[in-house]
């Protein structure tokens, strides 16, 4: 008798091995994406706090709640780990421009709305303030920071064109210049609060920023219809 024939007469191999196999190995998959976000999560938060270099794996190692294995596992190193909390952000991101396009607004409405949500991450979701606060940290490399910044500014950039396109900003408005401060901008109010303590006053300066902002660039037409539904 082959291998294959014990098998195919082994009780085990009845016609819903095949199936049972399956779910063990998504059991598997998903525990392993399970304790990953967990390692990933608890490295945010610490390094949200403290900075990369102030950020031990013992601590990440006990906020996370995983056995030292597993986290070696999926991370051999911290750097590792600011990895992946800075690819997981940058994931929140393009998520956060998907969700907005598709609520079909004027891309200019899409821009400041944009920002509005981008301060709402960055005061309430914990992986969020890690990988941003890493990408302000010297210890991680420039390039990390130089990618990330760069496509914020070409997401505003790309959406103010469309803006002006669709005859939304005044005729003068350089695009690429607004495009830059706005990221610069932001960049500035985040930075101010966090070092300073003082996240909760986010919100309020980026108001004021488009309160300054948008009677120079917009259209009278499109800023009278937005003081209206604001």
């Amino acid at each position: 008798m082959t291998d294959r024939e014990a098998c195919e007469m082994s009780p085990s191999a009845g016609p819903g091995s095949g199936l049972r196999r399956r779910r063990r190995q998504e059991e598997r998959h998903e525990q392993s994406v399970a304790t990953r976000n967990a390692i990933v999560a608890a490295a945010a938060q610490r390094f949200a706090e403290v900075g990369y270099h102030g950020a031990t794996l013992s601590e990440i190692l006990s906020r996370s709640g995983v056995t030292k294995g597993a986290m070696y596992f999926h991370f051999p190193h911290k750097e590792a780990m600011a990895e992946a909390v800075i690819a997981a952000t940058d994931a929140i991101w393009t998520e956060l421009l998907v969700e907005l396009e598709a609520r079909g607004w004027d891309p200019l409405r899409t821009v400041v709305v944009m920002t509005e949500r981008i301060v709402d991450a960055v005061r309430h979701d914990p992986v969020v303030r890690g990988g941003v606060r890493l990408l302000n940290d010297a210890a991680v490399t420039v390039q990390h920071g130089a990618a990330h910044y760069g496509f914020a500014e070409e997401a505003v950039v790309i959406r103010l064109r469309e803006a002006a396109e669709a005859g939304v900003l005044r005729p003068a408005v350089d695009v690429a210049v607004l495009a830059r401060q706005v990221a610069t901008l932001m960049a500035g109010h985040h930075l101010i609060c966090d070092r300073s303590g003082t996240l909760d006053e986010l919100p309020a300066r980026v108001a004021d920023m488009w309160d300054v902002l948008l009677p120079l660039i917009a259209a009278d037409d499109w800023l009278a219809e937005y003081r209206v539904s604001t």
